[in-house]
């Protein structure tokens, strides 16, 4: 008899908390309802693992005063769905916040092409700004120099900073565009250095049709001057293709004049300003306003990065090429504009990627654009910028989009990538020859 009093008190019991056994005895019967529920790990390393009671206390008599457990294990389910939730958005809020602090951050950027004759100094200046810069060190300037040593070509060893392949270093001539990056105390700059032999014409145009702003070299030592500047010197004529290509301000730097031939004379300065004024003026350039003649020396640097030391030059008075390139202005673009991006080159990987200069609007990683004239639809997949991944580039920046939807063969030099809604209307073509 004391046996069968706990039997019939055992089916109200049972009745009592259906829901809680059976819950928990489909869990060992039905193991698909798991998975329907949550990951099987969830009962494994989850927060409801360290609280679940003893399996002595999930069935029996107290099963009725603990209907907590099948609660607990969906706790233990929610607990780290709302974790991962919190993580997400912690992660997205991060991502906003560090667009808006590249957004305050940001300095204005200018792209800075290097023209002029053959030999005039355009790579020697160009590689002194990077040093003067902080962007190359001493040990680098030491290992150049001793190369340009061994191939007897000591003053060379600065423009190995900006001509790197083999070719250019061997002939002393610039063949390709280069390209190079540095900042000052309120603009970020791309060096374009470009070529100047008659050879590479071209590649002079491609790195013109990219920039800003120009920086003519001259070089002051006597005879080199003139031969830039006569007919058949690349001088005048660098200077009439910026113009056309849009390159609106100019800064003429006479360069060489540590040379012996010249030692800082203002007569000679004077001589060359004295015939580059007029042709500048007939060239389309309103020399008061858009053209600032300045004289440094590239390889030693001086009148560069600082002012003129009087000891060095005592009749120049004005600034230094730092100066003139931190303070100068050129036309704002409009970032909120239609997307206007004219390809100069494009290459494979893992992807489709054109190379070009942002001319108008902002271009953001998952927009669709089109590339036209052939109207292809795109999407951004990826943007570099300087080197640099980035999520966004605004106007005047020298980028490389990675685009998805299109094959590169389907892409050719002069196609502009161009916003969905306002793209470019071309109904006739016409050349004047």
């Amino acid at each position: 008899m004391e046996h069968d009093a706990p039997s019939q008190h055992a089916p109200p019991t049972a009745a009592h908390d259906d829901g809680a056994v059976d819950d928990w005895a489909r869990d060992d019967a039905e193991p698909s309802h798991r998975h329907e529920a949550g990951p099987s790990h969830v009962y494994d390393a989850g927060p409801s693992h360290s609280h679940c009671p003893e399996p002595s206390h999930r069935f029996g008599a107290d099963a009725a005063a603990h209907p907590a457990p099948p609660a607990e294990g969906v706790n233990g389910i929610q607990s780290p769905l709302q974790s991962m939730e919190l993580k997400t958005n912690a992660a997205a809020h991060e991502d906003v916040q560090m667009v808006a602090e590249e957004e305050e951050e940001k300095k204005r950027h200018l792209n800075v092409v290097f023209i002029g004759h053959v030999d005039a100094g355009k790579s020697t200046a160009g590689g002194q700004i990077l040093f003067l810069s902080g962007q190359v060190d001493d040990r680098t300037i030491q290992k150049y120099e001793k190369e340009a040593k061994d191939k007897s070509r000591e003053s060379w060893y600065m423009a190995y900073i900006m001509d790197t392949n083999e070719e250019e270093r061997l002939k002393g001539k610039t063949v390709e565009v280069g390209r190079a990056y540095f900042e000052t105390e309120n603009t970020r700059f791309t060096i374009l250095d470009a070529p100047g032999h008659k050879s590479y014409v071209p590649n002079m145009i491609s790195g013109a049709s990219q920039a800003d702003i120009g920086v003519l070299v001259i070089s002051a030592r006597k005879g080199e001057f003139e031969t830039g500047y006569e007919r058949g010197g690349q001088t005048r004529e660098h200077v009439l293709l910026a113009k056309t290509l849009g390159v609106a301000k100019l800064i003429v730097v006479i360069n060489k004049m540590d040379e012996p031939t010249v030692q800082w004379s203002k007569e000679r300065y004077d001589e060359i300003e004295g015939k580059m004024v007029p042709f500048l003026k007939s060239s389309g350039y309103n020399v008061k306003k858009d053209v600032q003649f300045l004289p440094i020396s590239g390889l030693c640097g001086a009148n560069m990065k600082t002012r003129m030391d009087k000891s060095i030059c005592s009749w120049w008075d004005g600034p230094c090429l730092f100066e003139v390139l931190d303070r100068i202005e050129v036309p704002l673009r409009d970032p909120r504009g239609p997307v206007r991006m004219p390809i100069i080159d494009k290459y494979k990987d893992m992807g489709t990627v054109v190379m070009g200069k942002l001319e108008s609007g902002t271009i953001r990683e998952g927009d669709s654009l089109l590339v036209m004239p052939n109207k292809s639809n795109v999407k951004v997949v990826g943007i570099n910028l300087d080197e640099k991944k980035v999520r966004r580039a605004g106007p005047g920046e020298n980028v490389r989009v990675k685009l998805s939807g299109i094959e590169e063969d389907d892409i050719m030099a002069g196609f502009v990538l161009s916003s969905v809604g306002k793209y470019i209307l071309q109904e006739k073509l016409i050349c004047l020859l």
